[in-house]
């Protein structure tokens, strides 16, 4: 299934106006969904080449996609500096893009880092959001705190100061419906290994060899393989939507 032309959207979050864009596929929509974007603190945002290639993905696999930015976010309303605003965006995003596509239909969660750590966190919620399943591209169980963190990051080479993020480690033991985690096998905030030991039992990892925390060959935030990250993608959906 081929994706459609993609429009903006404006997506209403609690009294904040975010912009979004959404893509619905050339065939039937068999789901809906929402795809939420790395840290905006440090520049994620819903155009980060990971996230258009999930929701292209998404929507090849015949999903209407929404992606968005969260409160604070270049034109989106609201304080960046707000994670309880973002988990908000989150439903509301969710919700949005259901109406856009039917509410009969599926709902996924998709999520880049930052944007993974979002779903698992709303998934622990005492009323979390109604999807079927979640696509978490590396999650980071290992969270940079210095400057020389994110430095060490951006550079590809070993985080020195963070710790592990106990918090994101039991919601990946806990995650309530079937999910499928995509990492690089040289993510260094989400090291695979760790992540693979902690995921829950509905839980599949797949690790894409030689590539990081930005699915990106070699050190550092290069290009993203979006080949290989397509790839791994179209696996994933085929997983999910396979258990409706």
């Amino acid at each position: 299934m081929s994706a459609g032309v993609e429009e903006p959207r404006i997506v209403v979050s609690d009294g904040h106006r975010l912009d979004g864009v959404i893509a619905r596929p050339r065939g039937t929509a068999v789901g809906t969904a929402a795809v939420a974007h790395p840290h905006p603190a440090h520049g994620g945002n819903m155009d980060h080449s990971v996230v258009r290639t999930a929701a292209a993905r998404a929507v090849a696999a015949g999903l209407v996609a929404l992606r968005f930015d969260v409160r604070g976010v270049r034109h989106s309303d609201g304080d960046v500096d707000d994670p309880a605003g973002h988990l908000e965006d989150l439903y509301a995003a969710g919700d949005a893009v259901a109406d856009e596509g039917g509410r009969d239909l599926p709902r996924y969660g998709v999520g880049f880092s930052y944007g993974a750590r979002l779903w698992l966190e709303a998934m622990r919620t005492p009323t979390p959001p109604p999807v079927r399943g979640l696509v978490l591209l590396a999650p980071a169980t290992r969270v940079p705190r210095t400057a020389r963190d994110f430095g060490d990051l951006l550079l590809g080479r070993p985080i020195r100061d963070a710790a592990l993020d106990l918090r994101v480690l039991e919601r990946l033991e806990r995650v309530p419906v079937p999910t499928v985690i995509l990492v690089g096998e040289n993510d260094v905030v989400a090291p695979p290994h760790e992540v693979a030991r902690h995921a829950g039992p509905l839980a599949r990892v797949d690790v894409l060899p030689g590539l990081n925390h930005f699915f990106a060959p070699g050190a550092g935030a290069g290009a993203t393989d979006v080949a290989a990250l397509s790839a791994s993608l179209d696996r994933a959906f085929a997983t999910l939507l396979a258990r409706r």
